[in-house]
């Protein structure tokens, strides 16, 4: 009996030590669709690259993010199981228990030894989120963009920041799509330019903070540097005005869409709403928005489905500091392909 002990630490060692390497994305996976990781207390082994440094979002131990060719994960362990410093873009091997904290997964390493560096690529470009496009699942713990500056394309502040446990939260909208944005203090980013109205080209981590199973909700972008954060401050003039800039008719069927600037006095708040021939309103660009805005429209209802070719009315209608209702509207034309 006594001689089983020795044998029994060897066999721990070697199981450690010949942990499974496997993508972050096999790490993930929750093939039941259950909100658990399948792999949840399994001691496995990845390979990825630092989208930002290792201690950037926890005040001690280490807290930070890697990703490869088919996920992003986050990597947690405490001061004792740190090998030293971990940069942006720097591609290491590293093994650890799954673990899984308020829907975050999380690969958590027991010691120093659990880190091999491999190299330096550089941080990978981040993902571009679509227009309407939110934080979900599948692209947590990837670096991600948000607003695309090459199309025009921002999101706009819905509130300003609110204190929060350690750092600051508000909402942006992507078109029609609210996504939660979660500033830790440790970044050391500054929110005080940013307020409702505004309007932002972004970038972040997709993380994740839901305290209830099944853990499908409370996704949010991690901005990791003031750099991520940048202000757009497009000239859109102060009188109430519905105007189409580009893309009328449009193909949808095509990926065309139909860009429409709105704006007015700094005390109003906006909507704007597409109605068919029938009177029925068919999909909502901007509800009760506080500053003016360009937004896109891709010929789709609310529910996602293209609409049939024809004319469609677009209303803006806003709502000043005294409650006086304003509204103008314009003609689009969803068309068909040209052969």
């Amino acid at each position: 009996m006594k001689n089983s002990f020795p044998v029994l630490i060897l066999a721990i060692f070697i199981g450690l030590s010949g942990a499974q390497t496997v993508t972050i994305q096999e790490a993930r996976e929750d093939l039941n669709g259950d909100g658990i990781p399948d792999h949840l207390g399994e001691i496995l082994t990845i390979e990825g690259t630092a989208t930002c440094e290792g201690t950037l979002f926890s005040e001690t131990g280490l807290s930070f993010y890697v990703q490869d060719e088919t996920a992003g994960i986050n990597v947690y362990a405490y001061d004792s199981a740190s090998p030293g410093p971990i940069l942006a873009g720097e591609r290491w091997r590293i093994t650890g228990e799954i673990k899984q904290y308020n829907g975050l997964v999380e690969i958590s390493p027991a010691s120093p030894s659990d880190f091999t560096y491999l190299d330096f690529p550089g941080v990978p470009d981040p993902l571009q989120l679509g227009l309407n496009q939110g934080v979900t699942e599948g692209v947590e713990g990837l670096l991600l963009a948000l607003g695309n500056s090459a199309q025009g394309q921002w999101v706009t502040v819905a509130n300003s920041p609110e204190s929060a446990g350690g750092g600051y939260n508000f909402t942006v909208w992507n078109g029609q799509t609210a996504v939660a944005v979660r500033v830790n203090s440790t970044t050391g980013i500054s929110v005080s330019g940013i307020s409702a109205g505004t309007r932002l080209f972004m970038k972040g981590i997709g993380g994740q903070y839901d305290s209830e199973p099944p853990y499908d909700s409370g996704y949010q972008l991690l901005p990791r540097y003031q750099s991520d954060l940048q202000v757009y401050q497009p000239s859109i003039s102060d009188g109430f005005h519905l105007t189409v800039l580009t893309g009328n008719p449009f193909a949808p069927v095509l990926g065309e869409t139909v860009n429409l600037e709105y704006g007015g006095p700094s005390d109003m708040s906006f909507s704007v709403t597409v109605f068919d021939r029938a009177g029925k309103d068919v999909a909502h660009l901007a509800e009760s928005r506080p500053a003016g805005d360009v937004v896109q429209w891709d010929g789709t209802d609310d529910s996602g489905e293209f609409l049939s070719m024809g004319p469609y009315l677009v209303l803006l209608e806003g709502v000043d500091s005294e409650g006086k209702r304003y509204t103008t509207t314009e003609t689009v034309v969803v068309a068909a392909p040209l052969n």
